[in-house]
């Protein structure tokens, strides 16, 4: 799957490893990253990964992956 960071780039990420998904709430301020970040993805390795897609987006993504 690939998504895009919020300066653009593609970063890939195996579905089987993605452990939990962590949105962005639009109604305040982003605390974790920049406002740009709407999802933040938790890997197995216990690494975060943000993106600039929504999590609805992310997670149907991996849906369709599986």
């Amino acid at each position: 799957m690939v998504f895009h960071t919020v300066d653009g780039h593609e970063v890939s990420i195996n579905p089987k490893q993605v452990t939990s998904l962590r949105a962005a709430k639009d109604d305040e301020p982003n605390k974790y990253y920049t406002e740009d970040v709407r999802c933040i993805i938790g890997l197995t390795d216990g690494k975060l990964i943000t993106v600039s897609e929504h999590c609805d987006v992310v997670r149907q993504k991996i849906e369709e992956a599986k």
